[in-house]
Order: C-alpha cells, then sequence, then structure tokens
C-alpha cells in the first residue's frame, strides 16, 4: 500500500464548512405548489415560490432547530452477547423554532385555529377571537431555508416539510425585558401524494463549485426550445440568423434543423441560442438541439 500524510488522510475541506447566516421559514396550504426545482439557470438564481409566504423574523437565540427521532428493534439470542438482529422501526422528525413576528399566520399555529375569517372592525381596528375549546389537526406545508455566502457563492440549504402538524407550542412571557414570542414544534409527516415527509435541497449559485469535494456529481439538463425569432417561416435557401429560445443551451454540442446541421451556432447565454439557418425544402422541419446529456425534443419551424 501506498504511503500517505496526514494531511492526505485527513482532506480537509474548509469550503465544506457551512454556516448558517441567515435563513427564512415559508409556509404553504396542502395544495401549495413545491418547485421540482428551486433555482433556474447558469446563475442558478432562486425562483419565486409563490405559493408560500413568511413567517417572518426567528429569534436569534431559537433559529430552526432539528431533531430526528430513530426508534429500534432488537432480536435476542439465546446465549448470544448482543442481539443479532436490529431494526430501524420508526424515523421523525420534528423542528422548532421561535417567531417573533405577530402575524396571522403565527397566532393560528399557536393558537391551533383558522383565522381567515376574523375580520378587524372597521372603526377602531379591534381584533378578537376565542381559543378553540376542541382543537382540530391542521396540516400545512413548510419551507424552511438557510443562507451561506454572498453574490456568486450563495449556498441555499433548504428542508421541505409537505405536511407538517404543530405538536407542541412553548410558553410565552410577557416581560418588559424582550418582545412577544411564539415557540412552535412541527411534526413531518408523508405526504401520501409525493411520497416523503422531508426533502432537503442543497441549491444556490456557490453550490455547483463544490459539488466534487462533497462527492456528488452533476448531469446538464437536455436542452428545450420553446421559441425563435423572428417569429414566422424560414426562407428555402436558408443563411438566415435566427435566434431558438428556451433553456439549459450551455454546452450545446450541435443543432439540426430537419437532420441538416446548422455548423455556425453560438450559444449567446443559457436561455439563447443563435443559429444560421441551413437550406431546406419548403414545409415543417424539426429543430433539435444537443448537448452532453441528450437530444432536445422536436420543435417545429416552417420553411416556405
Amino acid at each position: 500500500m501506498p504511503a500517505v500524510t496526514y494531511e492526505q488522510l485527513a482532506d480537509w475541506k474548509s469550503s465544506l464548512v457551512l454556516r448558517p447566516n441567515k435563513g427564512f421559514v415559508l409556509i404553504g396550504d396542502l395544495d401549495a405548489t413545491i418547485p421540482t426545482a428551486f433555482t433556474d439557470g447558469v446563475a442558478a438564481e432562486f425562483q419565486a415560490l409563490t405559493d408560500f409566504e413568511s413567517l417572518g423574523m426567528t429569534a436569534k437565540d431559537a433559529p430552526p432547530s432539528w431533531t430526528p427521532e430513530v426508534e429500534t428493534n432488537d432480536i435476542e439470542a439465546w446465549g448470544a452477547l448482543e442481539p443479532p438482529r436490529t431494526d430501524i422501526i420508526s424515523r421523525k422528525m420534528t423542528v422548532s423554532t421561535t417567531l417573533i413576528e405577530t402575524k396571522r399566520r403565527t397566532l393560528e399555529l399557536y393558537g391551533g385555529l383558522d383565522l381567515s375569517a376574523i375580520e378587524a372592525d372597521g372603526t377602531t381596528g379591534e381584533l378578537q377571537w376565542n381559543d378553540p375549546t376542541s382543537p382540530e389537526s391542521r396540516y400545512h406545508r413548510l419551507v424552511f431555508g438557510l443562507v451561506d455566502g454572498a453574490g456568486a457563492d450563495t449556498i441555499f440549504h433548504l428542508r421541505i416539510l409537505p405536511r407538517a402538524i404543530v405538536t407542541s407550542v412553548g410558553e410565552q412571557s410577557w416581560s418588559q425585558e424582550g418582545g412577544l414570542t411564539y415557540n412552535i414544534t412541527w411534526s413531518a409527516k408523508i405526504d401520501e401524494d409525493l411520497g416523503y415527509s422531508v426533502k432537503n435541497v442543497f441549491c444556490g449559485p456557490g453550490i455547483a463549485a463544490r459539488l466534487d469535494e462533497m462527492g456528488f456529481t452533476a448531469t446538464a439538463a437536455v436542452p428545450i426550445v420553446s421559441s425563435h425569432l423572428p417569429a414566422g417561416t424560414l426562407a428555402a435557401a436558408g443563411g438566415e440568423s435566427v435566434v431558438l429560445l428556451g433553456k439549459n443551451f450551455t454546452g450545446t454540442t450541435g443543432v439540426t434543423v430537419g437532420g441538416t446541421a446548422a455548423d455556425d451556432f453560438q450559444v449567446v447565454n443559457d436561455t439563447t441560442l443563435a443559429i444560421n439557418s441551413p437550406a431546406k425544402t419548403a414545409g415543417a422541419h424539426n429543430v433539435v438541439v444537443t448537448n452532453a446529456t441528450g437530444a432536445s425534443a422536436n420543435y417545429s419551424v416552417t420553411y416556405a
């Protein structure tokens, strides 16, 4: 076996030491759409989560804290010093945090009720409601996010709970030494349609450069062509400057129109690809853009 140094054995990667410098907690109803991807494009820009709203600021000394609970069961054997078999029979995840903004959603979570029908007095702005005498089980979708780094080095770590229920709330002190707080603990439950209770996501412009050190590989998505400019028919003689619009054009290795290569193409950016149209007979022809992963779906253009 070859000799190695301590540094080679330890293989430290300081770039993988993340710090939760800031973060957010978002809430949505059970029909809120959870996107298949949270970032888009070469710049890995974070996309708006339109079906969710923020629960606001959390206490600095009580940010989201995650507690996985694993329950096991042993099979004992006569004469054996240790169980010959151990099975995991339950794995649960809870998360607690302390919210410090007095919002309707927060009041609902803390009180275990629905306040959507409560209206303030039109003159005084006064609000009133009663605590429930028989609280109902209320489920929500939650997105927890931490952010590390800035600019092109920004990393988001998300945990998505598609079906979460409040399982406990903490005491609330009305001391003048601090503001009102709402300590809430949720339990993650499996969403039957999505098939999971917690989804983990690492994303943002800073993650791609760290994938190899993290032990992961990346596969480019196949190109998608959605439209072209100028819109309309192309000249059968070819030689026109055409701009294809879509996504995943970075890394394009080839473009064909009706099976004929458009050799002179240029990737403007991940969503824009410029080509010179080849000559083709009049009629419909399919444009196909290819990268290392594969070919796009056919996009039809008409020659005349």
